[in-house]
């Protein structure tokens, strides 16, 4: 775990310091992919209803199920490189990225082909790839333990990375940010512990929610056979993208925390968008 690795400033590379801290504010700035934005106004005014026919229980178990998963196929290479160089963390959560959007595009394009058929095996394999991301980023990072807290914070990463509404995608920083706070803290980590699965259960509410209007917005027009394969290719790869950078933002917020490098954003100041920066 980084929290571990000397906090002293002056022990870590300057320049990767400045970099890092560069990538927090840019994402701060950042909007949905273009990809993303795109696919979603293609099938704006067929995605309201269709994220309503995306089960709740589907997402909620693939949920479950894929974090768990997720923590029995990291491969040892996520977390063989030095946690205290901010750019070599950095590298091997970009090579996450890119073995989850290739991946994801895959997928979504053979189910395309299929249609609606397709797109119920596509959901739960999208939201299990969502989740080994977000892991596999937090491992690069240094942060690879597995604990109600950790489990809280990874759904509130997919959270941000569904959240795209200027106000709400404010909010969700805000909330973040706040939570990375509290588990840099001994007392924090066994306040949110000691929650167990009611947090956790609070936090898959919200998500929920977010997800399904994403991914049903999304993946309206994946239901037209073999014209969606394209779409779908496109559009699990836009939401990957998204996820990644997410994760990069969350988990480089806490190796910045955890090294005493930036200030945790008190909860009156997180909707600025330098919050964090």
């Amino acid at each position: 775990m980084s929290r571990d690795a000397p906090t002293d400033p002056r022990t870590l590379p300057r320049d990767a310091v400045r970099r890092a801290l560069d990538a927090q504010r840019a994402y701060e700035r950042r909007r949905q992919t273009l990809l993303g934005k795109g696919a979603e106004r293609l099938t704006e005014p067929v995605g309201g209803l269709f994220a309503r026919a995306v089960p709740p229980a589907l997402v909620r178990m693939g949920l479950r199920a894929a974090d768990r998963a997720a923590g029995l196929t990291l491969p040892a290479e996520i977390t063989s490189h030095d946690i205290n160089d901010p750019d070599a963390c950095e590298a091997a959560a970009r090579r996450v990225q890119a073995w989850a959007v290739g991946t994801n595009a895959a997928t979504g394009g053979a189910a395309g082909w299929f249609g609606a058929a397709g797109l119920t095996a596509d959901i739960p394999a999208t939201i299990a790839l969502a989740a080994r991301n977000v892991r596999a980023t937090g491992a690069a990072w240094g942060f690879a333990a597995d604990s109600e807290a950790e489990r809280a914070f990874r759904l509130m990463v997919l959270e941000l990375a569904s959240t795209h509404a200027e106000k709400t995608r404010r909010e969700t920083l805000g909330a973040l940010d706040g939570m990375a706070r509290v588990l840099e803290t001994p007392a924090g980590r066994m306040m949110v512990d000691k929650g167990g699965e009611w947090v956790t259960e609070k936090v898959i509410e919200r998500v929920l929610r977010q997800m399904g209007v994403s991914l049903g917005s999304r993946k309206a027009a994946q239901v037209v056979p073999v014209i969606g394969g394209a779409v779908a290719a496109v559009v699990n790869a836009s939401f990957q993208t998204d996820v990644s950078r997410a994760a990069r933002y969350s988990y480089r917020l806490r190796w910045l925390m955890s090294r005493n490098l930036l200030p945790a954003p008190e909860p009156a100041a997180t909707t600025d968008t330098e919050a964090g920066a």
